[in-house]
């Protein structure tokens, strides 16, 4: 193979090396969706930035939504039009920069007899979403008869249904949406590493932020990253991390459940249903061999001391409760498939950021954000969602720059271009794509995965043809990919590489144990683990995979 142990090993020394020497003007904490997006925008203009994470990029909630890219339809029943409009913007200028990751996709949004809002008032609604679109949805929105919603959707529920409105919007991998904007920050100049822990925020004598002293966890190194300003981008931790007084958020928690397509078939698009239980929106999503429901959204305390806010390290995953709701929910909606916890392949869990407010449920919280600087000069980002994060971004940094032009920096800097800029992904797969028989379901994948970068991962197979093989025969995920992820996507460990680079921790009948021994092999070879360490993350991942199935033991009790 091309790369060498040692070389990767070199590029994640040089990196910690580089943090630990020299100052910085921008160090930012937090590598999920609004990290890196504030990282790529600072970088571009010219700061000299620093981003740590105390897991894995796009570890938590940024790796956990419901993938989508959207404004937010139901959002409208709020009034909550500037944030519609804003999230609409931001969509149509991913499908610019990221076409790979910003995917058009039907929904089917059926009305049944007594429902509230009725057919009519959806579909004007629906009309108003593509009118904040400013008219360019990515397609025409549709009234569906009865008969037709039979057609796409045979297994919906029909007592009741009057027909359906039909819309427009976007899917996406939002682990590697993050990945990509940490890629093109490094490109930028920025140094970017994830299994860097804050252990605590260093301060200058007057109490201000001045950096913030960090632990490998791999290593267990420590040492201190020096930074003019400091940004919190922490999500769900934000309260946390800051550890005062004040409560910015109310963090909620959103479970989805992953089943067979066959069990419960897509038909290619997503379906917008309501529990009968308290008339809540939720989704069935198509995955490929996938169908994906969610979501719910709940408050959320950490078992471990409902008292304070959530932490890193405490424990986020799917409850019996939650996986009930939605079962009860799903059964509801396709009464013949006759659903129950057996048909549940795997769940997966995120808490969503949102701004603390006197809604009266977590649905009606704001999905609005805040940027805001402390008395310690620490640099808050709270709030918000996945599609405007580019935005959050760009409001941050112009921040981040008057903050640093009035401490005295006066060389020039660049205007944001984040939203023209493609991300390293953002153009047409290689021509050699093409040329490789991997089936038409895995040629297709890998080019909406990587786009143009699918050339890295065609060097990978030119080096080891035999990486062409699937990891699983029933789903287009090749073994490459996980040499590729520790080579060119910063995976560092095995949960890394099976739950974010290559989600087989989400798509696999077992949810990846099977494969977790030659997984840890070829990314031990790759970043020269010895015999213990490969060990040592098999047992971690299985670990991981049980924690996520402890909800069927509460869905018994």
């Amino acid at each position: 193979m091309t790369a060498s142990p040692r070389g990767f090993q070199a590029t994640r020394a040089a990196t910690l090396a580089r943090l630990a020497s020299r100052p910085f003007e921008l160090l930012v904490v937090g590598g999920g969706a609004t990290g890196a997006a504030v990282a790529r925008d600072a970088a571009l203009r010219g700061l000299e930035v620093a981003l740590c994470d105390a897991g894995d990029f796009a570890g938590q909630t940024s790796s956990n939504s419901s993938k989508l890219i959207h404004g937010g339809l139901r959002y409208l029943q709020y009034g909550d039009l500037p944030l519609v409009f804003e999230g609409l913007r931001e969509r149509r200028r991913l499908m610019r920069i990221a076409p790979h990751l910003c995917r058009p996709i039907e929904f089917l949004f059926p009305g049944y007899r007594g429902e509230r809002p009725g057919l009519r008032t959806l579909g004007a609604g629906i009309a108003l979403y593509n009118a904040l679109a400013l008219w360019r949805p990515p397609a025409a929105s549709r009234h569906v008869e009865a008969h037709e919603v039979y057609d796409l959707a045979p297994a919906l529920r029909s007592a009741g249904l009057e027909g359906a409105q039909a819309y427009v919007d976007c899917q996406t991998d939002d682990a590697r949406l993050v990945l990509e904007n940490v890629l093109d920050a490094e490109a930028a100049g920025a140094a970017c590493a994830n299994h860097l822990f804050v252990e605590k925020v260093a301060r200058d004598r007057r109490g201000r932020a001045r950096g913030a002293v960090v632990v490998d966890g791999e290593t267990g190194a420590r040492f201190e990253i020096e930074a003019r300003l400091v940004a919190s981008a922490t999500g769900p931790f934000t309260d946390g991390f800051l550890d005062g007084p004040r409560r910015r958020l109310r963090p909620t928690l959103g479970v989805h459940l992953v089943f067979d397509a066959e069990r419960v078939p897509h038909g290619g698009r997503a379906i917008v249903l309501r529990s009968p239980r308290d008339n809540r929106l939720f989704f069935v999503l198509p995955a490929g061999p996938r169908t994906i429901v969610g979501t719910t959204d709940t408050d959320f305390t950490p078992i471990e001391d409902p008292g304070r806010p959530p932490r890193v390290g405490d424990e986020i995953r799917a409850r019996g409760a939650d996986v009930a709701y939605l079962i009860e929910a799903v059964r509801h909606a396709f009464p013949s498939l006759a659903l129950g916890p057996a048909d549940v392949l795997s769940t997966y869990a995120g808490l969503r950021p949102l701004l603390a407010a006197n809604a009266q449920s977590p649905s009606e919280t704001s999905r609005e954000h805040e940027i805001a600087r402390g008395p310690d000069g620490i640099l808050t980002i709270a709030g918000g969602k996945l599609t405007t994060n580019r935005r959050m971004a760009e409001e941050a940094v112009d921040r981040v720059v008057e903050t640093l032009r009035a401490a005295g920096l006066e060389r020039p800097l660049a205007p944001c271009t984040t939203a023209a800029r493609p991300l390293p992904g953002g153009g047409p797969p290689p021509a050699a794509l093409g040329a490789h028989e991997f089936g038409n379901d895995v040629t297709a994948r890998i080019g909406g995965t990587y786009g143009a970068r699918a050339g890295e991962l065609l060097a990978v197979l030119a080096d080891a043809p035999e990486l062409g093989a699937r990891i699983d025969p029933e789903l287009g995920y090749l073994w490459a990919e996980i040499v590729h992820a520790a080579r060119h996507e910063h995976a560092r460990d095995l949960d890394d590489a099976l739950s974010r680079r290559v989600p087989i921790f989400r798509d696999a009948r077992d949810q990846g144990l099977a494969v977790a021994g030659r997984a840890a092999a070829l990314l031990g070879a790759e970043l020269g683990w010895d015999a213990a360490r490969k060990a040592h993350e098999i047992e971690k991942y299985r670990a991981t995979v049980a924690r996520s199935r402890r909800w069927q033991a509460e869905l018994i009790a």
